[in-house]
């Protein structure tokens, strides 16, 4: 089996430190493989290596067009976002998320993506006790390449609740 795609199954598995050592090994064998160094970055982040995480996406951008490094922003940048997404919604996006709360997290818990969400996730819907859809923003920053990309992938997810 490919190192990327074992890693890859161990980090859809939350077993992030195996994933984390496979990744490592997959970069080390092939370290001209822009993927490996995208997902090597990826598990770096669940296990709180941000800088091995920010190094690795690097890489990645330096291998390959198709990778752009993520648009980060602190957290309280992340809230605001979120609420300026939420107030700029048209009236029946507004309408659909109701009394919806909704919550902002850095990644994915461990046993959320246990029980089968994926570690990449943007977004997750929560119906109990309350209804509560949770954005992930580091997954957001990952896919987006300025604040501005960030802002609307924002409101597309919240638009999707």
């Amino acid at each position: 089996m490919d190192l990327v795609q074992r890693a890859h199954e161990l980090y859809c598995e939350s077993r992030m430190h195996d994933a984390l050592e496979a990744a490592q090994a997959a970069c080390d064998r092939a370290p001209k493989d822009a993927e490996a160094w995208r997902l090597l970055a990826r598990v770096s982040r669940h296990v709180g290596l941000t800088a091995a995480s920010d190094d690795a996406l690097r890489r990645a951008a330096a291998l390959s067009p198709d990778c752009r490094l993520p648009q980060r922003v602190r957290q309280e940048r992340g809230h605001e976002l979120v609420r300026e997404a939420r107030e700029s919604l048209p009236g029946s996006a507004q309408e659909n998320l109701g009394s919806i709360a909704v919550r902002v997290q850095p990644l994915p818990a461990a046993d959320d993506i246990r029980a089968g969400l994926d570690p990449d996730a943007l977004t997750t819907r929560k119906r109990q006790p309350q209804d509560v859809l949770v954005l992930y923003q580091v997954n957001h920053e990952n896919q987006s390449g300025t604040e501005l990309a960030l802002r609307k992938l924002i409101g597309s997810s919240l638009r999707g609740a």
